[in-house]
């Protein structure tokens, strides 16, 4: 913080010497009015006469201006200005003078024909013409053979059925053995006969194969109560009875 105050310290030292040493300044060499034009002014010259007079002939005054230069060259052409507005309508021209009648002439051409051109394309086939008259007939020419048969025409139009005709004789029966046919169709199924008489008894066959283990059967129900058996040997004799088994008595406390 201390040395942002010594800056500003610093900086403001710097503007009041640059304002005192203006100050000096303007005095020693007061400032003046430059030259307006290229010519002469009478501020510009009266400025001009007094330093000459109180220099050495031609030198700079003290004011530190120096006489105008020569004239600079032209500088370039400026834009093109915009378009005035239009001008009024002037006034109407005389009338002009009356035109003079035209000659009549009269045109001659005498032109040659042309050649010919050359021939168009040929054009659509038109239709066909009307039929002649029939020829005259052959003053005795010998007649050629005939041509051959031409194509079977259409087939005509079915005619209209005849009238019914009248009865036939009548006929004769004749019995003439004809070849035997071929057989007919399989009839319908009869009616099933009655039942016939038992045959004999057939020969006993052959023993079978041993059959396969049936399932297991239910269980059985139990059987009778077996006979009691016999009396077993007598055991050994204990011993007397004591009482090392029974707990020791419980008295109450103090007893």
């Amino acid at each position: 913080m201390q040395n942002e105050v010594d800056f500003c310290k610093l900086r403001s030292g710097n503007i009041w010497r640059e304002v005192t040493r203006t100050q000096v300044l303007s005095h020693v060499n007061p400032r003046v009015a430059r030259q307006a034009g290229y010519g002469e002014s009478s501020g510009v010259e009266g400025g001009v006469a007094s330093g000459s007079a109180g220099g050495s002939g031609g030198g700079c005054c003290g004011c530190g201006v120096s006489a105008a230069g020569p004239p600079g060259p032209p500088g370039p052409d400026g834009m093109p200005g915009q378009d005035g507005a239009p001008g009024q309508a002037g006034n109407n021209g005389q009338d002009g003078a009356a035109a003079a009648p035209q000659q009549q002439r009269d045109w001659c051409f005498d032109c040659p024909a042309g050649p010919a051109g050359r021939p168009g394309n040929a054009g659509r086939k038109g239709p066909s013409g009307n039929a002649g008259q029939p020829g005259r007939a052959a003053d005795g020419g010998s007649r050629g053979p005939p041509g051959p048969a031409g194509p079977a025409g259409p087939k005509g139009q079915a005619g209209q059925p005849g009238q019914a005709g009248g009865p036939g004789p009548a006929g004769t029966v004749r019995d003439v053995p004809g070849p035997m046919g071929p057989p007919g169709p399989a009839g319908a199924p009869g009616q099933p006969g009655q039942p016939g008489s038992a045959g004999n008894d057939g020969h006993p066959g052959a023993p079978g194969q041993p059959g396969q283990p049936g399932d297991a059967g239910a269980a059985g129900s139990p059987g009778k109560p077996g006979a009691n058996g016999d009396h077993g040997a007598d055991g050994e004799t204990g011993s007397g009875g004591e009482c090392s088994h029974c707990p020791p008595p419980r008295t109450a406390p103090g007893y």
